[in-house]
């Protein structure tokens, strides 16, 4: 009896992590929580264009959607591209602009959504201008939009940006596409590298300090110009501090910024990190140019050779942005990786 029991139960509690698995399914019409805005979704979309960063087109490869996608603009993967992985899947998708897409090319593409976010190339709620490509105007033309969550900070207030405004614009997507599970999928393999990531920096005793120098050309780096860097709403920044570092510019409320030199060298971090934008930028020059510059001879990072540098799109919001978080890990804190 006890035996038969046994098996019962084994075989119901299978049955029921079989369910389990396939629970997850989207019920038409969906609704969808975009920030201040509601979003429902009558069915799944078919004919999506997404613009902006590569990581923006990176949610629909992670999910499996690239084929619901008719087209992308904001990036030419002659400069910056996808993950190596994607790189195939990219290929076969046709590029409708080299720059950020206008109403008219987007209109001309007929998509049924737009996978964006505020300043990745859908423009403020409100503004009126003939080419602004805001929710309301493509909402003239049945035209759906999804701002990516770390956006949203650009029209609403909301938490700082972190690894959950990517995990939400995942589990988001999975419900308007119904691939919940896919998106579950993603989610936890996400969160296990992250755990992986700071389970080792959470001994890290005092975090160090960490300048973010973002270039996009070579003239970038020099005395008298703006230094181009990340503040407090910046994902490379929350990404620093996960892997035990602190950004010397975390305390400015806003996410991509222009700050001087002397202030830099005020800061005296510990570690800089190049994020290079773009093929052509030679990131060995910049570091040398960076140790060359009498002004910055005091500044421990120079002084100790402390100096790296990795891909911008490693650091954006989106399913790549783990791995920023391994590497910035590793630059920080070597001993322990």
């Amino acid at each position: 009896m006890k035996k038969i029991l046994r098996s019962f139960l084994a075989a119901a509690a299978s049955l029921a992590m079989a369910a389990a698995s396939f629970a997850a399914e989207t019920v038409y019409p969906v609704t969808v929580d975009n920030g201040n805005r509601r979003l429902v979704f009558e069915k799944a979309p078919e004919r999506v264009v997404t613009n902006g960063d590569s990581n923006i087109i990176e949610l629909m490869f992670a999910l499996g959607l690239e084929g619901r996608v008719i087209g992308y603009a904001g990036f030419n993967p002659k400069r910056m591209t996808v993950s190596d992985k994607y790189v195939e899947r990219l290929s076969r998708l046709k590029m409708i602009s080299d720059d950020y897409i206008t109403l008219e090319q987007l209109v001309g593409a007929n998509p049924d959504m737009f996978l964006s976010g505020y300043f990745y190339g859908l423009d403020i709620p409100g503004d009126t201008t003939g080419s602004a490509i805001t929710p309301e105007e493509l909402d003239k033309y049945g035209i759906k939009s999804y701002a990516i969550t770390e956006s949203l900070i650009r029209v609403m207030k909301k938490p700082p940006v972190s690894l959950e405004d990517t995990y939400n614009d995942v589990r988001n997507l999975g419900v308007i596409f119904n691939v919940q599970d896919e998106a579950a999928a993603v989610i936890s393999s996400m969160k296990a590298r992250a755990a992986a990531v700071t389970d080792k920096t959470a001994a890290v005793r005092e975090p160090v300090n960490v300048f973010i120098l973002r270039v996009v050309t070579d003239t970038d780096v020099a005395i008298g110009t703006a230094a181009k860097t990340v503040g407090g709403q910046a994902m490379p920044s929350a990404l620093t501090a996960l892997a035990g570092g602190r950004n010397v510019f975390g305390g400015v409320d806003d996410s991509w910024i222009k700050v001087s030199w002397e202030e830099v060298i005020g800061h005296n971090p510990d570690v800089i990190v190049i994020l290079a934008y773009g093929f052509t930028i030679d990131c060995d020059k910049i570091a040398e140019t960076l140790r060359s510059m009498p002004e910055l001879s005091g500044v421990r990072a120079v002084k100790n050779n402390r100096i790296y540098s990795t891909r911008v799109e490693n650091t954006y919001p989106g399913p790549r942005a783990v791995d920023g978080l391994e590497i910035l890990a590793k630059f920080y804190h070597p001993e322990l990786f």
